[in-house]
C-alpha cells in the first residue's frame, strides 16, 4: 500500500465518518443543482427541480449544522490550516511543511544537547586530571547528569571502526 492510497488512511470515528458523508450528500446535491442551473429552461418542470435541489441543499446543510455541534465542537484545527484552505492551499502541504519544521528543531536541539555532554565530559575529564581529589565528586555530578552519548559516526569515524573490526 503506498501513502497515497485513500484505502491506507486510518478509519475516521463514526461521527466523524458520519459528518463526512453529509458532506459528500451535499457536494452531490451541489453538482446536481450546477447541472439543473446549467440545462435551466423556462419551462415549470426545470424550475420545480431546480427550487427541490435547492430545498434539499437547505435542508442538508441544516442538518449538517446541527449535526457539527455535537459531533465535532471539540475537534481543534489549527488556524493556519484555516488559512491554507481559504487561500486555496492543500492543507497537506502545511503539515509536511510543519513536521519538516519540527525535524530541523529537533535536530538543531539534539546538536546542542550533545555538544552539553560532550562539553560536560571534556570538562569532567580535565577536573579530574587537574584536581584528582574531586574525581569522586565528578563521578556523582556525571551519573546524575546521564549517560554520554555515543560518537557521531562520520565517513573518517566509520572507515576507522571497519579497520579496526577487520583487524580483530
Amino acid at each position: 500500500m503506498s501513502s497515497s492510497d485513500p484505502s491506507a488512511h486510518i478509519p475516521a470515528p463514526p461521527a466523524l465518518q458520519a459528518q463526512e458523508d453529509r458532506l459528500r450528500h451535499i457536494i452531490e446535491t451541489l453538482l446536481e443543482l450546477a447541472i439543473g442551473v446549467h440545462d435551466y429552461e423556462s419551462v415549470a418542470q426545470s424550475k420545480d427541480a431546480v427550487v427541490a435541489r435547492v430545498n434539499l441543499l437547505t435542508s442538508q446543510l441544516s442538518e449538517l449544522d446541527n449535526s457539527a455541534k455535537d459531533t465535532v465542537a471539540d475537534v481543534l484545527v489549527p488556524r493556519e490550516i484555516v488559512q491554507y484552505i481559504e487561500d486555496g492551499r492543500n492543507p497537506n502541504v502545511y503539515t509536511r511543511e510543519f513536521v519538516e519544521l519540527l525535524v530541523k528543531q529537533n535536530q538543531f536541539v539534539n546538536g546542542k544537547m550533545r555538544a552539553m555532554r560532550d562539553f560536560r565530559d571534556v570538562l569532567a575529564e580535565q577536573i579530574r586530571e587537574t584536581y584528582p581529589e574531586l574525581s569522586n565528586e565528578v563521578d556523582v555530578v556525571l551519573q546524575n547528569t546521564g549517560p554520554s552519548y555515543p560518537p557521531i559516526l562520520t565517513e573518517e569515524t566509520k572507515t576507522e571502526e571497519q579497520d579496526n573490526e577487520g583487524r580483530q
